[in-house]
């Protein structure tokens, strides 16, 4: 069973509870005062693991485009990537309805024997006139089963997974909330020998500790390949710049490359690394570096027990020492810890929870 972040999924549950917008959380190093300019910890901590996570939920998006979860034709993926019964703790079911569409369901779970879901992927793909759309919904669930978060996705893909490009509008809402709290606009186009992307992205936190919208965008320049176990693997750059505003004072542009408008810029960074994902779409592998404002790095790692089960570590730091370290899981549920007060803030979906 996935135990080490059980902790932070439980405390993450009762987040949720309060509608993961009005509920108070302890103050964090920096909410008052600032590093150096006009950057706090917390902005470092809320920025910097935003944009290290949309590499994996985004590179999960342009993986499943190919692999099956969406529906989506693949001459790359294999039959048993169509559907499947219990395997590696992740099913999936494939259903053809009646209008022709096709709903894909994928679910991962905590155990082996594949009893107790801790992420429910939904996709129904339809195809007309050259141009496919997915509509996904990813539940996510604690141990006892109480709803940590649900994200809606809406593409628009057109080509084919080798060749073709695909936009992506993403809600994040917290616990049961009716009101999305993150928000995300993506673009991604492939070639056989290229991948180019661009990334707008939103986060809304009415807590009274942090009582700010976050906001990044990013341009990716990246190949994809495949390792030595037939994993796909992204390589390259992401350039970035860093924003924040009053609640409600960013939004993302309408169409790509997409931009944020509103708030003040407050800083910039660069991400490079791999990231690596099986053909079932399942994080693989990943290893990030990169640059955050005012001086702090980031660097993000992953690890694989015996059986294969893949936890990711990151730590942001500056020549004072570090920041905070994260810690989660495949699926992107776990922890986030300000090292200054050992404050534990949960991560549900790749998404921090303050």
């Amino acid at each position: 069973m996935r135990t080490p972040l059980l902790t932070a999924l439980a405390t993450a549950a009762l987040l949720a509870g309060c509608g993961g917008g009005g509920s108070t959380s302890p103050a964090l190093p920096g909410s008052s005062s600032t590093q150096s300019g006009s950057v706090s910890t917390t902005d470092i901590a809320q920025n910097g693991t935003d944009a290290a996570f949309d590499t994996l939920s985004t590179g999960e998006i342009d993986a499943a485009v190919g692999n099956g979860s969406l529906g989506s034709a693949s001459t790359a993926r294999s039959p048993q990537s169509i559907g499947f019964a219990c395997r590696h703790r992740r099913s999936r079911t494939v259903t053809v309805n009646p209008d022709g569409s096709v709903t894909v369901e994928t679910i991962d779970y905590y155990d082996n024997a594949c009893t107790q879901p801790e992420r429910d992927a939904v996709a129904v793909y339809a195809s007309s006139n050259g141009t496919a759309t997915v509509n996904r919904t990813i539940t996510t669930y604690s141990l006892v089963h109480a709803q940590l978060g649900v994200r809606h996705e809406s593409f628009a893909i057109t080509g084919s997974s080798g060749n073709g490009s695909w936009q992506v509008q993403s809600s994040f809402y917290p616990g049961t909330s009716a009101t999305p709290m993150s928000q995300f606009s993506h673009s991604a186009a492939i070639n056989a020998s290229a991948y180019t992307g661009s990334t707008g992205h939103v986060v809304n936190d009415a807590k009274s500790s942090i009582n700010a919208e976050y906001g990044h965008q990013v341009a990716t320049n990246a190949t994809v390949g495949s390792d030595g176990s037939g994993d796909i693997t992204f390589t390259g750059t992401r350039n970035g710049t860093f924003f924040k505003g009053a609640l409600n004072a960013l939004s993302i542009s309408a169409s790509p490359p997409f931009t944020i408008s509103g708030g003040t810029q407050t800083g910039s960074g660069m991400y490079s690394g791999t990231v690596a994902f099986t053909s079932d779409g399942v994080l693989a592998s990943v290893t990030i570096n990169g640059t955050l404002p005012n001086g702090n790095v980031i660097a993000v790692t992953s690890s694989a027990d015996a059986n294969g089960n893949v936890t990711v570590s990151g730590t942001i730091s500056n020549t004072s020492g570090t920041v905070a370290t994260f810690t989660t899981d495949a699926d992107g549920n776990g922890i986030l810890t300000i090292t200054a007060t050992g404050v534990q803030v949960p991560i549900v979906d790749w998404h921090v929870i303050w």
